[in-house]
């Protein structure tokens, strides 16, 4: 995540054709204007839920029902929360014995006890992000940690199985006071002292079954030396049952790479993408691509030096979206997609960019965002135009993507404002990428009511005032049969009110939709 999400918190006052959108809330039990509420916290105790991640394994449970795991930065799990029950800031939340998108439990990402240290989350705990590993029939989830007894922090990842998750002895349903039995497996990588800050974790597991590097996890962060404010991405492999190697640096000369996004290939090659730039928000932005050969964990794959994707004139970095008060970066994000000869791989890059910019003083705003996408056949050699994913009004914003193995189609999940006459509530979106085609072919809405963004929770946040976050999420799979592929989306949402300390205010909270094609 960004450097905070919800760190501390006290009481306060309150080129592409466009597409129609066609409405994708009936097209499975998961309907209604809203999506569906997906944690078990009673609104009439409401506390702030932002920053979802969600993956699934594609009809795992006993009924035929997918096997769901979310993951958000849950203000449940603050030291400084007086109703505090997670374990944790970092919540997860999973659904198992029903096709109607309710969370049966929940908990706070447990601490990770190593030979270094127990490790336990962050404050500043990294927007903790979810993986589902199909062939070996796992999930894994990676935030920020620091040590409880030694001045370090490091990249934490908890390891659990799907007979795990379906086990009502181990995770019962209902809110988990503690959550070791849910996640038994973890460690701890990248490990630091405190003068190397620690930023935007994310994880990529090698989703094949046989040759080098099969079922390996790559994790990637961002280091910040404190000495002199240079950034790098640096990664770490690991195998499927946690065994980590050292940390090695992909970013090359780059002295403020950040916001790394990773991704294994159908062959096992290492992707990664991220962002440098020199003044966020008001220079001109690089996005480069990173492409590396496994070789087998814990050792590190061989990376080649970062290619130059495009460099964007018009920034979102930290730049506050027009009327909608929330602000935006430019998150580079990808997928890899094989095309129908077996040999082609496709890559799609997304992000969020101003259309228009405009700098107040030292401070950016975007008076119009937009989602964009590219791509590249070439292992990342040579990129299309960008282009961007919907041509509608209004604010387009937190674009999330994710590839459908099974169909080969690509899903871009964001928000837009384009139905409201004044450009301020938006609503939820998904497009898609249909298979062997490079444009959007099909632009759904999934939530029919609107967010107000604008109406913050009594309740106030250091760094990140701004009650909905700075992303969603979206995951899709299915069986290659049509009609059976699943795209889930997680969001922030509060067109419902609830009750904060006895103050009724919209309830910040996250949900789901799910598009059945």
């Amino acid at each position: 995540m960004q450097k905070s999400i919800l760190s501390a918190v006290m009481l306060g006052a309150s080129s592409l054709p466009l597409l129609a959108a066609t409405n994708g809330v009936g097209n499975s039990a998961c309907t209604g204007p809203n999506g569906i509420l997906f944690n078990r916290e009673p609104r009439s105790n409401a506390i702030v839920q932002v920053a979802q991640s969600v993956a699934f394994l594609p009809g795992r449970t006993g009924q035929g029902n997918d096997l769901l795991v979310a993951t958000a930065s849950d203000a449940r799990g603050l030291d400084t929360n007086p109703n505090a029950n997670l374990t944790s800031e970092n919540g997860f939340y999973v659904q198992r014995s029903n096709a109607n998108c309710v969370a049966d439990f929940e908990g706070g990402e447990p601490p990770i006890s190593t030979s270094i240290d127990t490790f336990v989350v962050a404050e500043e705990g990294g927007s903790p992000t979810v993986v589902a590993d199909p062939k070996h029939d796992v999930f894994f989830i990676v935030d920020l940690r620091l040590g409880l007894t030694r001045p370090i922090n490091g990249v934490g990842i908890v390891r659990s199985t799907a007979a795990t998750l379906l086990n009502t002895t181990d995770c019962p349903n209902g809110t988990e006071g503690t959550t070791g039995t849910c996640w038994p497996t973890g460690t701890a990588v990248d490990v630091t002292d405190l003068n190397t800050f620690l930023f935007n974790p994310h994880l990529a597991v090698d989703p094949r079954a046989s040759g080098t590097g099969a079922g390996d996890l790559y994790a990637v962060v961002t280091q910040e030396n404190s000495t002199n404010g240079t950034t790098s991405v640096f990664l770490t492999s690991c195998t499927n049952g946690l065994n980590c190697g050292n940390a090695i640096r992909i970013s090359g000369s780059d002295t403020q790479a950040d916001y790394s996004w990773v991704q294994v290939r159908p062959d096992g090659g290492v992707t990664i993408s991220y962002r440098n730039t020199t003044f966020p928000g008001i220079n001109p932005e690089q996005i480069k691509f990173v492409t590396c050969t496994p070789n087998g964990a814990p050792q590190a794959p061989t990376c080649n030096a970062p290619i130059l994707i495009t460099t964007e004139v018009r920034p979102a970095f930290d730049a506050l979206i027009g009327d909608v008060n929330t602000t935006n970066v430019l998150y580079p994000k990808h997928v890899n997609r094989l095309e129908a000869d077996g040999r082609t791989v496709t890559t799609f890059v997304e992000y969020d960019r101003c259309d228009v910019s405009l700098v107040i003083g030292i401070a950016a705003v975007c008076p119009k965002t937009g989602v964009v996408v590219t791509r590249s056949s070439d292992g990342g050699t040579t990129w299309s135009t960008v282009d961007k994913v919907s041509l509608a009004k209004g604010q387009q914003f937190f674009g999330a993507i994710s590839n459908d193995d099974s169909t080969g189609t690509v899903n871009i999940a964001y928000y837009s404002t384009e139905n409201d006459p004044a450009q301020q509530h938006p609503q939820v979106f998904l497009a898609q990428i249909l298979p062997g085609a490079t444009t959007v072919g099909g632009i759904h809405q999934l939530t029919t009511s609107f967010a107000d963004v604008q109406a913050t929770p009594p309740l106030f946040f250091q760094f990140q005032p701004l009650a909905f976050g700075n992303r969603i999420g979206v995951t899709a799979g299915g069986n290659g049969t049509s009609g059976h592929s699943h795209a889930y989306v997680t969001y922030t949402w509060n067109s419902v009110p609830g009750v904060y300390n006895g103050v009724s205010s919209p309830d910040v909270i996250n949900h789901v939709a799910l598009f059945e094609y």
